[in-house]
């Protein structure tokens, strides 16, 4: 008889604590927008209503939660099996979407497949799809993942065909993100770092210096980042106004539904700018705790994979836990002035329902290695009790 191990409690908690902040946060930065966009610009889609876009992103949610609990309860045996035709399904969703009249493009990139009033962004999807890939061929190839030519090369170009096709879309921050990613499942894996290196670094190098100088917006986001403070009504206006909500923050916050800057003064506050509005209402101390939670999600979802014995489910989990990480980190940072402004969303927080499902979906499957985790432990105490009697 085969004994199932339990996903992990704790795991499971903070993700449930982590989307009931980023909802509740949604209601506050979205609702002056959605209440205000139909009278001001003519917005239809919004009609006026303060919940429109915390009741889409409320269904997202509840199709989000019934992903993980599948995702959570598929046995491992099956993305092992499958990652092939989950690949290939991503990568023919990021050719589709830069095909015109089939990829929907809003703010210069062509980047969303458009399905009646919803939007669902394939690159979010295309992450998870490479994790798998990339965890199914180095638990594969084993040892032989070392070696340049017959190890790393082949999947190296399955990454480079993947960020190729998010960066023509143009989104220089998902592929950032899937870049990163795929480096640390690789590093993770075995791969040498200076293969990488040597690899991977002129080829990114060159790309984002090409999109810097073909692309306007892309030049005047690193520019306002420098010094956004030079032009503060034109390029630098959104990092100035983000800037200006963490500081009227201060240490304790506004208090939850009182930002100022959500009244139409900060552009895309439910979305990209969501941390500038949770440090504006929550404060320093707010935001500390919010970080610390977002920390020990990481934490405790590294912990899980560095317990786990099998190959491709630690490699599986560890690019998850990176893919949320790096994420968070790339938009924070943009936020705060940190790092130039890419336009990704807070995983969890941020309105958007391509990247709310995947983060659940993915965060259902590092449940599954939870699982394995849990099994292999009460295996364990069976052996050691057969041996003991």
């Amino acid at each position: 008889m085969k004994t199932r191990g339990v996903p992990d409690f704790l795991l499971l908690l903070l993700t449930a604590l982590l989307v009931g902040f980023g909802i509740t946060m949604v209601l506050s930065a979205s609702s002056i927008f959605a209440l205000t966009s139909f009278a001001s610009n003519g917005c239809d889609y919004c009609n006026g209503d303060e919940l429109y876009f915390v009741k889409k992103q409320a269904t997202w949610l509840f199709i989000g939660v019934i992903g993980m609990l599948f995702a959570m309860n598929i046995p491992f045996s099956f993305y092992k099996r499958n990652f092939l035709v989950i690949v290939l399904l991503s990568f023919f969703s990021l050719l589709l979407v830069l095909v015109p009249g089939i990829g929907y493009e809003a703010n210069g990139a062509r980047s969303w497949f458009k399905i009646g009033s919803a939007s669902i962004q394939p690159a979010e999807f295309a992450k998870l799809g490479l994790i798998l890939y990339l965890a199914a061929i180095i638990a594969k190839k084993g040892e032989g993942f070392r070696k340049m030519k017959t190890g790393l090369i082949p999947p190296l170009v399955i990454t480079a065909i993947f960020f190729l096709l998010i960066f023509l879309q143009p989104d220089l921050g998902s592929a950032a993100i899937l870049l990163g990613t795929a480096g640390i499942v690789m590093i993770c894996g075995g791969a040498r770092f200076s293969h990488l290196f040597l690899l991977v670094v002129p080829i990114s190098s060159l790309s984002l210096l090409s999109y810097i100088t073909l692309k306007q917006h892309a030049w005047n986001r690193l520019t306002s980042f420098m010094d956004p403070w030079s032009d503060p009504l034109g390029k630098g206006y959104n990092m100035v106004q983000s800037l200006i909500a963490i500081a009227h923050g201060g240490l304790s916050g506004t208090g939850y539904g009182k930002s100022i800057q959500k009244y139409l003064y900060l552009p895309e506050a439910h979305t990209d700018f969501i941390f500038a509005i949770i440090a504006e209402e929550l404060g320093f101390i707010g935001t500390t705790i919010f970080l610390l939670v977002y920390l020990l999600f990481l934490l405790r979802g590294l912990t899980i994979c560095l317990r786990c014995k099998d190959t491709f489910a630690s490699l599986v989990g560890i690019g998850v836990v990176s893919m949320i990480g790096l994420q968070a980190i790339i938009n924070i940072g943009g936020v705060t002035g940190t790092i130039p402004m890419t336009g990704v969303p807070l995983p969890f927080i941020s309105y958007g329902g391509s990247s709310l499902l995947v983060c659940l979906v993915s965060t259902g499957i590092l449940l599954s290695v939870s699982r394995e985790v849990s099994k292999q432990k009460i295996h364990e105490q069976m052996q050691a009790r057969s041996y003991s009697a």
